[in-house]
């Protein structure tokens, strides 16, 4: 019941801003995949294109360090709430944006066949598409959403009708296993919108918190660390992470 009043909210808000004015657009395909894909000169598969998009290669920010940016993985069970293949874009298609840098947000509803929480915690993690995609690039910032598209795929037709197909095709060849359907959405260029939108996803982000500060707070005790900062800025996140590396391996080996 939960999920279903969320994500009734969600398609409400969408809808009154479309009411309000605000350009909303829709895809929908039955294509398949391999057909779609197909008809963009621009490269899609998993761990191929590890890149550095440098800012004069770059034709588009997503976000940035000045601009409003959000991303949100939503991970369900209750796959019938999930309109499949849908990609629902507030704002701008990219051959439109007028800007270098805009304001964005991405949230992506999966419906699960069934997971763990640690599967769930792989979904969440969106930085896998970035060496995914030809010339898309997810930078690496703490608490922060920051993509670069490069000018190169720009002029080959790069939309966020080809980028929303192409998470959902690398989610499937991921996680295949796991998954039942994808939905996608993105506001960009309306940044009252984004701040609304962040508001209506507060619960499910406060979730996903709740449970993350839960396994860290586990993990700390258990090697015996007293600092105050989260693990996703810690300097000493690489050695951490070793560590742990060597205590799996040895439960392992134990078992």
């Amino acid at each position: 019941m939960q999920n279903n009043h969320v994500i009734h909210d969600i398609r409400q808000f969408f809808n009154s801003e479309k009411q309000n004015g605000k350009n909303l657009i829709t895809y929908q395909t039955k294509l398949d995949f391999d057909v779609f894909l197909d008809k963009y000169d621009i490269g899609v598969e998993l761990d191929t294109f590890k890149q550095i998009i440098l800012q004069e290669e770059t034709g588009l920010e997503l976000g940035g360090a000045d601009k409003i940016s959000h991303s949100l993985v939503f991970p369900i069970i209750d796959s019938n709430l999930i309109e499949s293949g849908k990609i629902t874009l507030l704002g701008l298609e990219i051959k439109e944006l007028k800007d270098f840098s805009i304001d964005f947000s991405i949230f992506i509803l999966i419906g699960l066949k069934e997971a763990t929480e640690q599967d769930m915690e792989k979904l969440r993690k969106l930085s896998f598409i970035s060496n995914g995609i030809e010339g898309f690039l997810i930078r690496s910032i703490p608490r922060r959403f920051w993509c670069r598209i490069s000018s190169e795929v720009i002029e080959r037709d790069f939309s966020f009708d080809f980028l929303g197909r192409a998470i959902q095709y690398l989610y499937y060849r991921k996680f295949g296993n796991l998954i039942k359907s994808i939905e996608i959405f993105f506001i960009n260029s309306y940044p009252g919108s984004i701040k609304k939108f962040k508001e209506i996803t507060s619960d499910i982000r406060d979730q996903v918190k709740k449970t993350l500060k839960k396994k860290i707070d586990e993990w700390k005790k258990r090697i015996d660390c007293d600092y105050d900062w989260g693990c996703e800025i810690c300097p000493y996140k690489e050695e951490c992470y070793k560590v742990k590396e060597l205590l799996v391996e040895r439960e392992r080996l134990e078992n």
